[in-house]
């Protein structure tokens, strides 16, 4: 709770942290590398769809729009099977879209700051 007695904001680490752990369960709908090239056949697409939304219920963001943005994703993939082959394509942009959101939510992890030319040291660095 805030000291206003609002709900407190989600930190960046708690996002972030929330967000790895969405990696696992909803990768083929969050990366644009894999995001179109998984090649669903037969129930394969609703079947992961919902395994996503299981998971999603399961482990609500600490950022309630997040989790809105991801559900938004999970229902343009849902719908994708029975779309015109133009409904497809504004579902592709609008998963784009949303994916965004997502993307710019998430921080990168910290690095230590390196002068140009020397190397980093210890196990602090994660490249």
């Amino acid at each position: 709770m805030s000291p206003d007695g609002g709900a407190a904001s989600p930190t960046p680490d708690a996002i972030n942290q929330w967000y790895y752990r969405a990696t696992a369960a909803c990768a083929p709908f969050l990366f644009p590398e894999s995001r179109f090239r998984t090649p669903w056949t037969g129930d394969d697409l609703p079947a992961d769809v919902e395994t996503a939304r299981q998971w999603l219920r399961e482990n609500p963001c600490p950022d309630a729009s997040l989790d809105q943005h991801l559900e938004a994703i999970l229902d343009a993939y849902a719908e994708m099977p029975t779309a015109t082959v133009s409904r497809v394509m504004e579902l592709r942009e609008s998963i784009g879209e949303h994916a965004k959101v997502l993307d710019r939510r998430r921080t990168p992890r910290d690095r230590p700051a390196v002068a140009p030319g020397e190397e980093p040291e210890g196990e602090a660095f994660s490249p």
